[in-house]
């Protein structure tokens, strides 16, 4: 199986966001994300599915499940152009959930700028801080006054 450091299952993202788009996303915690891809699945319905008015007349007499039935209805016969929009959405949602996923190689966020590692809980950790800001553990090899103490008598930066 393919894990990343973080645990997450990039095929699984995958899976999940070309069956629905955006939910891969909210499996990896990328919400922004995942409401723009789902949006964006909405949109290319809305835009480039043609709908007949019966779902719309459904809609308004029987409510959401007589609406759901006459739109499953009438998306049934159709043919591959008119879904191709829809098709095409849901498969780069799927691709960008997967290289999301592989992306991503701890929780919380490696930014991938090669820093070091704090060794409690392996994060990439800012080269400036003598603690992790992740975990909060002191890094070994780091004085604390290290940057310099100023004088008092005249504001000299001792080393």
């Amino acid at each position: 199986m393919t894990r990343t450091k973080s645990g997450k299952r990039p095929w699984l993202g995958a899976l999940l966001s070309f069956f629905l788009p955006g939910i891969g996303h909210v499996y990896l915690k990328e919400w922004l994300r995942s409401a723009m891809w789902f949006a964006l699945a909405v949109s290319a319905v809305l835009l480039f599915v043609p709908m007949p008015d019966s779902v719309m007349a459904s809609a308004e007499a029987g409510g959401m499940e007589s609406a759901w039935t006459a739109a499953m209805e009438a998306t049934s016969d159709l043919s591959l152009e008119a879904m191709l929009p829809v098709l095409v959405v849901r498969i780069f949602s799927g691709i960008d959930a997967y290289w999301l996923a592989l992306r991503t190689d701890s929780v919380g966020g490696d930014d991938g700028n090669g820093g070091a590692e704090c060794p409690s809980c392996g994060r990439t950790v800012d080269e400036d801080l003598d603690f992790c800001q992740w975990c909060t553990a002191p890094l070994p090899g780091r004085d604390e006054g290290s940057e310099g103490e100023v004088s008092a008598e005249n504001g000299a930066v001792s080393r």
